[in-house]
């Protein structure tokens, strides 16, 4: 058995985003591709509203693609289209598509 420890002083950020254990739960947890992605979403969430090219960008959305979900997380298109997909059917999360960009 090993004891794992994270140490505060690696990652020097502005914010933190808690989970609850519940989400060992969750009914993707032992997909370890919707697990990455969804951490991803929940990280890259705003964590107050932005302007964004005129827009505003409310709390907890964010502007994004599949081309830069593939090179954060260098899951390929094909699967981050499919995890978004079935969060999407399960209300885990909102898409909301444009082609104005």
């Amino acid at each position: 058995m090993q004891e794992i420890y994270c140490n505060k002083n690696y990652f020097k950020m502005q914010g933190w985003v808690k989970i609850h254990r519940k989400f060992l739960e969750w009914g993707w947890y032992n997909n370890s591709e919707a697990v990455h992605l969804f951490i991803h979403l929940l990280l890259k969430a705003n964590h107050k509203e932005k302007k964004w090219q005129d827009l505003t960008i409310k709390k907890g959305s964010f502007v994004t693609s599949l081309k830069s979900l593939h090179a954060d997380t260098g899951i390929s298109n094909q699967r981050i289209r499919t995890i978004l997909d079935r969060l999407e059917s399960t209300n885990e999360i909102v898409v909301k598509s444009t082609n104005k960009f």
